[in-house]
């Protein structure tokens, strides 16, 4: 059975993803449709990503700075998704 701790984690890295997609102009429930395969991807990678942390700290530091861009490995896949939304409207 999970820990309470271990379900709030998870909870809160679920949330810096939104976070992260939101700043990019994103809509996670559009992404989820339009692009499944690669919203998939771009979340497992984010629930076991080992850059968790400086992640929330850039979120709440200033999430418009580029720099997640260098670590995130999923930086390109979520610039993809948003160009492509942007480019749908």
């Amino acid at each position: 059975m999970p820990t309470r701790n271990a379900r709030s984690k998870s909870n809160r890295y679920d949330g810096l993803l939104v976070c992260r997609m939101e700043m990019l102009g994103l809509d996670a429930d559009a992404a989820r449709q339009s692009e499944p395969a690669a919203f998939e991807k771009i979340s497992e990678a984010c629930s076991s990503c080992s850059f968790r942390e400086p992640c929330a700290v850039d979120l709440k530091r200033d999430p418009n700075n580029p720099i997640w861009e260098t670590y995130c490995p999923s930086a390109g896949m979520l610039i993809d998704l948003a160009a492509g939304q942007s480019a749908a409207v």
